[in-house]
């Protein structure tokens, strides 16, 4: 179930928002990056420092956050062609192994690790 769906620059502005930022820091969870142009799917965990806000942050910051799949694009197609969208969410407390888990099954739903389909590697 699709939490909530924004382009980049949507999340752009939603992360500086006071309400964003009081749900996003205090929830674990899955999401999904889509490339709106070749239907391509990213999909990652949050459970980290400042958990889905600090993921989302970085992702506004660099375009990639770090993901191998995801650097070699240049950074304003990005801006123009991305969505994000959260996919499984859960409290601050729920152990990052389950987090993991679900990353993992969403991987293989969406068959993101394949190259035809998705840029998670």
């Amino acid at each position: 179930m699709f939490v909530y769906d924004v382009s980049w620059r949507e999340l752009e502005r939603a992360i500086d928002q006071n309400d964003w930022q009081t749900a996003l820091q205090n929830q674990k969870g899955v999401y999904l990056i889509t490339d709106d142009r070749t239907g391509k799917r990213y999909v990652g965990s949050a459970y980290g420092e400042d958990m889905l806000l600090g993921r989302w942050r970085s992702y506004i910051r660099t375009g990639h956050s770090g993901n191998k799949g995801l650097k070699p694009l240049d950074f304003a197609y990005i801006q123009s062609h991305f969505r994000y969208a959260i996919l499984d969410i859960h409290k601050a407390t729920t152990d990052d192994a389950v987090i993991i888990r679900r990353e993992h099954h969403w991987m293989k739903v969406l068959l993101t690790k394949d190259q035809r389909f998705g840029y998670n590697h």
